[in-house]
């Protein structure tokens, strides 16, 4: 399958990749410790170990690389750092490696291995018939044949491509699978990515033991005796093909994320920085920052507090681009749109068989961040079951996928954030206490946009100035009066609402002329109208103009409108029949 692989050219020559086979052995040099290769070709390897106390190696460094690729075949070759991985929180690294210098005897020897190289297939338990049949069928693999469980050893499992398992006692078939997924487990904890061989099974044992490990993923696929050669040849071929897609997804990852670290150096912000497009002229906004700043260095859970559109997935964004995770990944799940089923696996993940419809093992949220910054917002939708494992995750940073029996470790950065008053939700207990305070560490307060006026005209200015540029207009300038109308609304809906009144505008208004304040919505020119009419009707008319717009942001759903209003859903309901709002 790898073989003769290639991937899109990427325009810069010394990244180009010549056909590559995996080869899964240890790899000695001295920038790092216990490395492994995890694929090889005439032109460089990739591998991964911990790095030592010099640090990783830098790119374009040179070092000193040896490999053994047989009994008594040793490879040594002068290497250069193409790219690399951000170091993980446990020391690891993986590295891009380039034989620029290599000798043409080293090349050759590379060669030579790369074309005879040959998926290797573990036989398990076969008898002496099953073994002829399968050096029948099977000509083509390698095979290494293992009569007894504790043969499974890790230089056998890493660079095993599929594995057969020849078993007609139920007792002996869940030995031998146990001691598998032992020293599997055991031979992932060293440093390179080890996807797991599929299994094959060749058995007599009745389905309905054999189910639980289907539909858990443990087995690829289940062959019932008398075995036919063209099946189980088949079977092999697709479990290898299965592995070496599984090989080759997980060399891209690491490729992808090298090369976008180089792209982006030095890449890392320092801490006296800020991202360029976030406005804070008030000081009440730059109160919030020096927050943000201060928290950033410094890894622990922050919980970001202010109503719907102030801007706090930028904030957090903010965090984490000034952080130590700075070159990590950045995710975001807002928890008010999925249910409570659906966010637990999106988070969480989940394995095959867990539910209807999990046809493969699917990673959560949480693994995807593994390393980097994971952004809840709207936390105060969590039910407190859900809460109970989130704050699991941020005591202990361990995950178990839903349907999955494992633990798993991750290291996360959590920031929460929420529109409502938590302390108020755990006071009417429809929020834990135990996650709250575990989350309010280190609150911040993202004001309303009416509580700092001064930034109104600025932002209306940066609005104006991204959006023009991202439709390919000139900037264009603003009316005075088109000013006038913007400082003069409450603006409910915060920064969002300025910004979708602001493309509105641009809109509406022709190239090269200024936005005035006839293609504002009529509630923002209403507001200098409104004085004519009597103080009942402006007092409607705020109220309806609030009422309609946290309607919008929640989707029209009354329940969850009130609870940002504050009234019972009973009572906004009335008021939206007083004021003839309806919901479509």
């Amino acid at each position: 399958m790898l073989k003769g692989a290639s991937r899109p050219d990427l325009a810069v020559d010394p990244y180009r990749v010549a056909p590559r086979v995996p080869c899964f052995v240890p790899v000695v040099t001295s920038s790092l410790d216990r490395s492994w290769s995890s694929n090889l070709s005439v032109t460089g390897l990739g591998l991964t170990g911990f790095v030592t106390g010099r640090g990783a190696p830098a790119q374009d460094s040179d070092l000193e690389v040896e490999l053994r690729l047989g009994p008594a075949q040793v490879i040594r070759a002068p290497g250069r750092v193409a790219w690399s991985t951000n170091v993980r929180p446990d020391g690891r690294v993986a590295l891009g490696i380039r034989f620029d210098d290599a000798s043409a005897r080293t090349r050759a020897a590379l060669a030579r291995f790369v074309a005879d190289h040959r998926p290797r297939v573990v036989v398990g338990l076969a008898s002496p018939r099953e073994q002829e049949l399968v050096r029948a069928v099977l000509p083509h693999v390698e095979l290494v044949f293992v009569d007894h469980r504790d043969d499974l050893r890790e230089e056998v499992l890493r660079s095993c491509s599929s594995m057969l398992v020849f078993a007609h006692d139920a007792t002996t078939l869940g030995a031998y699978l146990s001691a598998v997924w032992r020293a599997h487990d055991d031979a992932a904890s060293a440093p390179g990515d080890l996807p797991r061989a599929p299994i094959t099974l060749c058995t007599t044992v009745a389905p309905d033991r054999l189910l639980p490990l289907v539909t858990d993923g443990r087995l690829f696929e289940v062959l019932r005796p008398p075995v036919d050669g063209q099946a189980l040849a088949d079977s092999i071929a697709r479990s290898c093909d299965r592995w070496a897609m599984q090989v080759e997804l997980g060399w891209a990852a690491m490729l992808l994320e090298g090369l976008s670290l180089r792209q982006r150096a030095p890449g890392r912000l320092s801490a006296a920085t800020h991202a360029p497009h976030i406005v804070r002229a008030s000081a009440r906004m730059q109160r919030a920052y020096e927050l943000v700043r201060i928290v950033a260095s410094h890894d622990v859970p922050a919980l970001l507090v202010g109503e719907t559109g102030t801007g706090k997935e930028l904030a957090a964004r903010e965090i984490h681009a000034l952080s130590p995770r700075a070159s990590t990944a950045f995710v975001a799940q807002d928890c008010g749109a999925l249910t409570e089923t659906l966010l637990e696996s999106e988070l969480f993940g989940h394995v095959r068989g867990a539910f209807t419809g999990a046809t493969a093992d699917h990673p959560g949220l949480f693994q995807i961040a593994n390393g980097g910054t994971i952004f809840l917002d709207e936390i105060q939708n969590t039910s407190p079951a859900l809460q109970a494992k989130l704050l699991r995750v941020v005591e202990h940073g361990e995950v178990r996928p839903v349907g999955g029996a494992k633990v798993r470790r991750v290291d996360v950065r959590l920031i929460a954030a929420s529109n409502i008053d938590l302390r108020a939700a755990v006071r009417e207990q429809r929020f834990r206490a135990d996650f709250f305070y575990r989350l309010n560490r280190f609150p911040i307060e993202l004001p309303p946009l009416r509580e700092h006026p001064d930034d109104i005209l600025p932002l209306a200015r940066h609005f104006t100035a991204t959006l023009c540029e991202s439709m390919h207009r000139p900037r264009a300038p603003l009316d005075p009066a088109f000013e006038e109308a913007l400082t003069a609304y409450a603006w409910p809906g915060n920064i969002r609402e300025l910004r979708n009144a602001i493309e509105r505008a641009i809109l509406l208004t022709p190239e090269g002329e200024a936005l005035r304040a006839e293609t504002l919505p009529d509630e923002l020119r209403g507001r200098t109208e409104s004085f004519a009419t009597g103080l009942d009707a402006q007092i409607a008319a705020v109220e309806r103009r609030i009422i309609e717009s946290a309607l919008d942001r929640h989707r029209g759903v009354i329940r969850r409108a009130a609870r940002e209003l504050q009234v019972n859903a009973v009572t906004l309901a009335r008021r939206m029949r007083r004021l003839g709002i309806t919901v479509e």
